[in-house]
This record gives structure tokens, sequence and C-alpha cells, in this order.
């Protein structure tokens, strides 16, 4: 019996990673469903391709660059560039036809050059690309300093169509629902897959770009044109960070420098989940979609579970990054053992410590998805729980605190235990909460104040476009929050929803910096 799957795992061990990716995404969806009731919502559903396609998008390319063996880290800062530079010419009057064409065209140039000094000047792509990525982000501020909105018909358009889906549309209907739909960026970046898959499998650019990352001095000798090859990879690279660019733009409608930090590693993060090896020349395209999804689907859940800070996405990205790679360092073991002479005794105790620690790796995963949302969920059942009393926000109290001098004012209602707390932040430090029934009040250090505001205001962007509001029914596991906040003469207000990636996670990770702020009541049933 061993022998058996060891031979199957042989033949079929380039399939194993997109595998275990499609079967992470897939479980991890399903014990979302099981535990949360509004996962199973058809319009949450479709929610984590509307809020991830310019990922996707971007995260195409990166799979042709990594299949080279190479990287490249200028995708976050081309993105951006692409966004500031849209939302400037359109301020401007340019036709929005022609800046997308030119960003496009400008997203491309960047690669080129880029391209043309890893191939051949002999720059190390990681150098190459970091020095692209800052050189983008400088040019957004070169052209701005501050956030620019997009007030355009055509990107509205484009951004803001809803497209339903012919079936789901009509049963919606029939059970009395709104149909659920997709936007245009969406069907943009299912089209760009369909291209790069038929592209990598059925071209001979496609086996060129595997060969060069297989060896590539192999592929030189076989007379490939790996120069030419490459300069189409990192060019295309380009032209994929741009129109993820436009995406993103169409999304927060606006553009500015600061945005979508880190996003390079969400990028390569999504194409290694999804099963393409670091060393290049092993992956599929089509499994760079299970790794977006992985990522999409862990922000669903920890949005779900309500009580975790949204920093928990990295952490278990961090967690899953580091298993597929073990993975894929244990699968380049196996080809080199099936490649040697060995005694069969050691080629069979190799077998032995693989197959435990793949198991093992692929226990702790499943085990995590299991067990987090256990832990980290609601301590009373789910079910047979009356729901809490329908209150609306209390945003004439928010409006009265801050007149009277408040810097924040934050309502958090819902959540398993029914809460209704109004919290008030001064800028001298000192922080109240009345939940109907106490009042509280603590004093913070002062500055732990202005940190706060600047990082909400500066860092997350909390008065531009970027900051939305989503107002869905509560869940009894979810919270909904009104944050309004007054700053440097600005003030702004905006309610979200835990449990939908319609949540901006902009506004998660403001939460998180407020909530540490707040003074504690005592919940319990």
């Amino acid at each position: 019996m061993m022998q058996r799957i060891n031979n199957f795992l042989s033949k079929n061990r380039r399939f194993i990673p997109i595998t275990a990716t499609a079967v992470l995404a897939i479980t991890a969806y399903i014990v979302g469903s099981i535990n949360f009731e509004g996962m199973r919502n058809m319009q949450v559903f479709l929610n984590l391709f509307r809020n991830s396609s310019y990922l996707l998008i971007s995260a195409i390319g990166m799979t042709f660059v990594i299949l080279t063996g190479g990287i490249d880290l200028s995708v976050s800062g081309v993105l951006v560039l692409t966004s500031v530079t849209s939302a400037a010419l359109l301020r401007g009057g340019t036709n929005p036809w022609l800046v997308i064409l030119f960003v496009i065209v400008q997203g491309m140039v960047l690669g080129f050059i880029m391209g043309t000094f890893i191939v051949y000047l002999k720059v190390q792509p990681f150098i190459a690309t970091l020095s692209g990525m800052w050189f983008a982000r400088g040019m957004c501020f070169f052209i701005s300093d501050n956030a620019i909105n997009i007030d355009n018909r055509i990107f509205k358009i484009l951004g803001q169509t809803r497209l339903l889906i012919p079936g789901l549309k009509e049963l919606a209907e029939a059970q009395g629902n709104s149909p659920p739909y997709i936007s245009i960026p969406v069907v943009i970046a299912f089209t760009l897959l369909l291209v790069s898959i038929y592209l990598a499998h059925f071209t001979s650019f496609g086996r060129t770009v595997y060969a060069i990352g297989g060896n590539e001095q192999s592929a030189r000798l076989m007379g490939l044109p790996v120069n030419r090859t490459l300069l189409q990879v990192y060019t295309f690279n380009g032209f994929c960070s741009a129109l993820a660019g436009l995406a993103f733009a169409l999304f927060v409608s606006s553009g500015h420098g600061l945005y979508a930090p880190g996003f390079e590693l969400d990028v390569i993060a999504s194409v290694v989940i999804g099963g393409t090896m670091l060393t290049g020349g092993s992956g599929y395209v089509f499994g760079t979609l299970f790794g977006v999804m992985v990522l999409a689907i862990t922000q669903a859940l920890i949005q779900f579970i309500g009580s975790l800070s949204s920093w928990w996405t990295k952490i278990v990205i961090g967690v899953l990054m580091l298993t597929f790679i073990g993975v894929q360092a244990l699968l380049a073991n196996r080809k080199q053992v099936s490649q040697q002479m060995l005694d069969p005794k050691d080629i069979r105790k190799r077998r032995v410590r693989i197959a435990y620690t793949t198991g093992s790796v692929v226990l702790v995963v499943v085990l995590a998805i299991v067990i987090i949302p256990i832990l980290f969920g609601s301590d009373t059942p789910t079910t047979n729980r009356p729901a809490c009393e329908n209150r609306p926000f209390r945003k004439e109290e928010a409006a009265q605190l801050v007149s009277n001098g408040a810097v924040v004012a934050y309502q958090r209602l819902y959540g398993p235990n029914c809460v209704d707390e109004l919290y008030a932040i001064y800028p001298d430090g000192r922080v109240t909460g009345d939940n109907g029934e106490n009042q509280l009040e603590i004093q913070v250090p002062p500055e732990d104040i202005t940190q706060m505001l600047t990082t909400v205001t500066g860092q997350y962007h909390w008065f531009t476009d970027e900051i939305y509001d989503v107002d869905l029914l509560q869940c009894r596991n979810c919270f909904k929050h009104y944050i309004l906040i007054k700053y440097d003469g600005q003030e702004k207000g905006a309610t979200t929803t835990d449990g939908t990636t319609a949540m901006p996670s902009e506004y998660g990770f403001t939460l998180s910096v407020i909530a540490p702020l707040l003074p504690e009541f005592d919940n319990t049933p």
C-alpha cells in the first residue's frame, strides 16, 4: 500500500502543491460556512472575487516572473503610480480612455526597463525591481503629496456597474433577496487568467518560461530565446501591475502614494501558496487563483470571528507561506532522491520521513482552519439564540460628542452579547464609554491620541474614498461599527459590518489602533 502511494506521489508530484491549495481554500470556506451563517450568502462569496480582483490580476503576472526563477518587488509601486497618474490626469480633464491606455503603456515601459537591467546588465531581479518600486512610489509624491479623488463618469461606470449572473438572479428574486452581482474588474481578472493559462501551457512562450525556470543555462544551450522571453515576462508583469492599478483605482476611487503598503508581499504569497516554486520551473497559473482565494477567505473568516485583529490575516498568511515553502522543499528533496542511486533501505527511510513530515504539515493546517473559528468565535452556541434588538447608530450623540471637543466618537453594536457601546476620545487623553447602563472613563497619554490620529489619517487614509460605508444586516457573531473622526480641519464618519469582505481593510486597521485606547465594559451575560 505504501509503495503504491509513493509511486502515485512520484508520478503526480507536480500536482501536489496546487491540489493542497485547492483543498485548503475549499475546506476553509466550508468550515466558515458551517460556523457562520453569513458566509453562506452568495453575495459574500462573490465579494471574495470583487475585493481581490486587483490582487489576482497582479498575481497572474508575478506567476510568470517566478516561473522563470525571478522576482518582482515593483508591483506595489507600479500599482499606486497607476492609481495616482490616473487620478491626476482625470482631474486635469484628459479623456479617460486615453488615461487607461497611457497608464498601461507606462506600466509596460517600467517592466521593460527593469527587464533590460536584469537581462543585459545582469542586475539581480531583487535589486532591480526594488529600485523600480521605490522609483514608482517616489513618482507618486512627485505628482501629488495628497490623495487625489477620482470623479469621472467612465471610471464610475467601470467600477460601480453591477453584473448580474444568470440563474443566480432568478433564484435570488424567487427567495425575495437582492440578486448577487460581480463587477467589471472581476470579469477582466478571469479573462486575463484564461489568456494566461493558454500562454503558459499551449504556446512556445510558455514552454520557454518553464525551461528558463528549470535551468536557464540548458535553455540557452537548446537555442531557446532566453533574453527575449525574460524581457517579455517582465514587460507582461508591468502590464498586469498597471491593469491591477486600474482595478484598484476603480475600487477605491482615488490615488495616493501611500496606498497598498506591502502589496508586493501579498502578491508573492498568493503565487507561492498557489503552488508555484520560488526556484522557478514548476507551478500553474490556475493555482494562483486558489492562492488568492486562500488570502481572501482568511480575511473573511477573521472578519466573521469579530474578536481578532485584522493583523491576524498577516499571521495566518505567514504561517501558510512557511508551510508551502516547506512542502516545496520536501518535493524538491524527493526529486533529488529519485535521481540518485541509493540503497533501497535508505530510499525507504527517506520516503517515510517525507510522508510523515508532509502529513504533519497538512494536519496542522487543517486543524488550524477548524480550531481557530471555534477558539476565537463565540463562547456560546451559535444556534437557538434570540436575535439582537435592531438598534440604529447613535449618530446624533456621536456628533454632539465631537462638537464638545472629542476627536473620535466610536459606537459598537451587536456581537455575541448584543452590546451597544458609545465611546469618545479627547485630545487631552480622556476616554469615556457609555453602554446605556454604565459609564466609564480612563486617562491615556495625550501623545497616544496624537499617534493614533496620525496613523489613522495618514497611514490608513481615513479622509479619503478608501473609507466608505458598509451597512449590512448584523449577524449574531458580528459587530456593526460607526466611527466619526474630526482632525486637522476635517471631519468624516463611516459605518461598517464585520463578517463581510465588503469591509474596507483600512477600516479594520483603524479599528485595531482605536480599540487599545478604549475602556472595557463587563459584557458577561
